[in-house]
């Protein structure tokens, strides 16, 4: 598959692994790769325990340092990581510049991982921080008519499924759904995911164990399992998926975009071509991963509700 010039060095730099073959060493090195969650001049950064479904929930709460009187949009973030890796850190670069550069809140469950918890855990933390926010929303000073979703991989098809939950038990109101390098269907049948193998990258394998870790046998039809096993796409948010050209999970996430907006949904898309999964971790200073990253900031920032010139701004500092 083709890669563009840029990644070529970072590629050739990556050892081939196995990341779930060994998990406890997996999370150890996901961790160290990690933010270190704290404060900083431009972010507030503050750690909670809500009760959630009778057992704690740890949620990390992002603000602008500078924020005014005003109540703030704020967007539910859900991590990455197969299900299985990760917290709130994994994503920590990510929820901090939206926080600071877009001029909102964001919220990070820090959701139950499989194998230990198996589905609905996972499920079931995330819908929990949404419904509290959408609860504390007064207190905590947000807007919740201006509410949205978001995450990559694993970490995007549990935004997909809370947006289903919520449209389907008339929960909080979504504005908008960013769905990053989505790994939303088990079934792994497409052109890409028999074609990705390749032990560097994340491939068809790590997919499957993934899944594998998060479903443990159980019918994946059921409840919000696996979104892109949804038969009803109708009435959820605007979205935004973005996919990358060397990911297994690219034609799903293909396919389910196309069948979002069949069901009536607005939906854009924008496919990286010559990266892969999660390129912006590997490749942050590509010219590839700034663009992409600028466009879908850009349009987050539009779909929360929120004035931006983010996408000008971070081009010409690192253009």
């Amino acid at each position: 598959m083709f890669q563009d010039p840029e990644f070529l060095p970072v590629y050739e730099a990556l050892p081939a692994q196995d990341v779930f073959a060994d998990l406890p060493a997996a999370r150890m090195a996901a961790s160290a790769a990690s933010g270190d969650g704290k404060s900083d001049s431009t972010v507030d950064v503050e750690d909670r325990v809500v009760l959630a479904n009778g057992h704690p929930l740890s949620l990390r709460l992002y603000t602008p340092a500078s924020r005014g009187t005003d109540s703030l949009p704020v967007a539910v973030w859900m991590h990455g990581g197969g299900f299985v890796l990760g917290g709130p850190n994994a994503e920590d670069a990510t929820c901090r510049r939206l926080a600071a550069e877009l001029g909102i809140a964001v919220i990070a469950p820090d959701y139950r991982l499989a194998p230990e918890n198996p589905y609905p855990a996972a499920f079931d933390d995330c819908y929990a921080a949404l419904n509290w926010v959408a609860d504390q929303a007064d207190t905590l000073g947000l807007d919740a008519s201006r509410l949205a979703l978001g995450g990559h991989s694993a970490g995007a098809a549990l935004a997909a499924a809370v947006a289903l939950a919520a449209r389907d038990r008339a929960g909080p109101r979504i504005r908008y759904l960013y769905l990053g390098c989505p790994v939303i269907d088990d079934r792994l049948a497409t052109v890409s995911a028999r074609a990705v193998t390749d032990p560097k990258l994340f491939n068809r394998r790590a997919a499957e164990a993934g899944w594998r870790m998060y479903l443990q046998g159980g019918d994946p039809r059921a409840g919000y399992a696996v979104p892109a096993r949804t038969e009803d796409l109708q009435g959820l948010p605007p979205a935004y998926v973005m996919l990358t050209g060397v990911d297994p999970a690219r034609d799903e996430g293909l396919e389910f975009a196309a069948r979002l907006g069949a069901a009536g949904n607005s939906v854009e898309v924008h496919l990286v071509p010559g990266m892969p999964h999660m390129f912006d971790v590997l490749a942050p200073a590509a010219r590839v991963t700034r663009r992409a990253v600028a466009a879908w900031t850009a349009a987050f920032a539009d779909g929360i509700g929120v004035t931006s010139e983010f996408g000008d701004a971070h081009e010409r500092r690192h253009g």
